[in-house]
C-alpha cells in the first residue's frame, strides 16, 4: 500500500461541464434516494446528492463515480455517468420533503427512457442484444470492485440490453457505504463472484475482460480516484487505499474470470 502513498492528491472541485437546468422529479423511496433532472447537456439523469444520501453514508456518491469510472476501465456495461453541479438557483429544491439541496457536486446517471429495473434477482435475457458479451462484463465488475445489493437495469428500446448501476453499497464493507482502508485490506484477497450460473456466456467475451484487468495500470486507477470531488466525505488516503485494493485484484479475478465453468445447466434466459 505504501505504493500508492501520495498518488492521490489535488482533487477540486472545479467541474462544471455538466450542471442541473431543472428538477423533473423528486426522490422515491430507495436508500440513497436518487431523484431526476435535466442536465444542461439536454439529457435526463438520476442524481444522487450528498443530501440525499444517508447519515454518514456520503462516501456512497465516491463508490458510485469510482465504480463506474473503473468500470468502463474494462468496458463492463455500466451506464453513462458524470459528476453534475447542482447550482445556487437548483438550491433550495427538496427531493425529498424537508431535505432541501445545497450547492456543489453530485452523481449523475443519464435515464433510459423504458428500462426495466431489476435489482437482486438472476441475470436475465442473456442471449438478446450483446448481453452474452456484457454480462461477462458484470461478472468482473461484481468480483473486482466487491458487488453487493444487485442491480440490473434493461433497456426496453434495445432488446434488453443489460446495464450494471447503483454501485453505492459495491466495495467492502458489506452493507456501509464508506471507504475504509482496514476494511480493504482485511478483503483484498476474499473472492466475490456473483452465484448466477455462467452458462452461454461467450468465452471470448469472458477472455477479453480478463486481459482487460490486466491491462489496468496504476495511472489509469489514480486517474478515476483523483476526480473524486475534493468536497465528498472521502480523504486522499482512504483513496489510495482504494486504489491499491483494486490494482491487487485484477489478476486474481482475471484468472478466476477463465476458470468459470460455461456449459453447465441453469443458464440465464
Amino acid at each position: 500500500m505504501s505504493d500508492w502513498a501520495g498518488l492521490v492528491r489535488g482533487r477540486t472541485d472545479d467541474f462544471d461541464a455538466l450542471t442541473v437546468s431543472a428538477t423533473v422529479a423528486p426522490a422515491g423511496g430507495s436508500w440513497s434516494g436518487p431523484f431526476r433532472v435535466v442536465g444542461s447537456d439536454g439529457n435526463d439523469y438520476f442524481v444522487k446528492s450528498l443530501e440525499t444520501c444517508p447519515a454518514g453514508e456520503g462516501a456512497s456518491l465516491a463508490i458510485e463515480h469510482v465504480v463506474a469510472g473503473v468500470g468502463r476501465l474494462i468496458g463492463a456495461p455500466v451506464c453513462t455517468t458524470s459528476l453534475i453541479r447542482i447550482t445556487s438557483d437548483i438550491a433550495g429544491w427538496e427531493p425529498r420533503p424537508g431535505v432541501p439541496l445545497a450547492p456543489g457536486l453530485a452523481h449523475a446517471s443519464r435515464a433510459l427512457e423504458h428500462a426495466d429495473e431489476m435489482g437482486r434477482p438472476a441475470l436475465s435475457a442473456r442471449h438478446q442484444d450483446d448481453n452474452r458479451r456484457r454480462h461477462a462484463g458484470i461478472y468482473a465488475l461484481f468480483d473486482w470492485c466487491v458487488g453487493s445489493d444487485n442491480q440490473w437495469l434493461y433497456d426496453l428500446d434495445n432488446d434488453r440490453t443489460i446495464y450494471s448501476h447503483d454501485h453505492g453499497l459495491y466495495l467492502p464493507p458489506p452493507g456501509r457505504a464508506i471507504i475504509d482502508a482496514a476494511s480493504l485490506q482485511a478483503q483484498v484477497d476474499v473472492p466475490n463472484q456473483l452465484s448466477d450460473p455462467a452458462d452461454g456466456l461467450l468465452p471470448g467475451a469472458v477472455e477479453d475482460v480478463a486481459q482487460a484487468l490486466e491491462r489496468v495500470t496504476r495511472a489509469d486507477l489514480a486517474a478515476v480516484l483523483n476526480s473524486v470531488p475534493a468536497a465528498w466525505p472521502v480523504t486522499d488516503a482512504d483513496l489510495e487505499a482504494l486504489g491499491w485494493f483494486l490494482e491487487r485484484r485484477c489478476t486474481p479475478v482475471a484468472e478466476r474470470l477463465r476458470r468459470m465453468p460455461l456449459t453447465t445447466t441453469g443458464t440465464a434466459q
